[in-house]
């Protein structure tokens, strides 16, 4: 999956996908939007997340993902959408999520 990049949108939500999410997701450097909602991955979110500087749209709710929210996030800049919900997440929202100027729902 590392491969593509040139690719603006991946959605895989609504299946049964498990496992963790690949550190290599960094590599997708053009993604506007990532839609991995409603599905059973798990793991924490690889701060490689941090790379795809166009990203617009994060969609990872209603998996058992766990750990801390990566303050890699925070260099999201073009971030409108950031959902997060129903995971195993812990810890304290990253101060780094509040300089995302763009961001309109989280």
């Amino acid at each position: 999956m590392g491969n593509l990049v040139n690719l603006e949108m991946l959605d895989l939500s609504d299946n049964r996908f498990f496992g963790s999410i690949p550190k290599e997701i960094g590599n997708l450097v053009n993604l506007v939007g990532l839609y991995l909602y409603n599905n059973a991955l798990s793991g924490s979110i690889p701060p490689e997340i941090g790379n795809l500087v166009n990203l617009e749209y994060l969609y990872v709710f209603y998996n058992q993902l766990s750990g801390f929210i990566p303050r890699e996030i925070g260099k999201l800049e073009k971030l409108r959408h950031l959902w997060l919900s129903d995971n195993s997440l812990i810890g304290a929202i990253p101060s780094e999520i509040g300089s995302l100027v763009n961001l309109t729902m989280l």
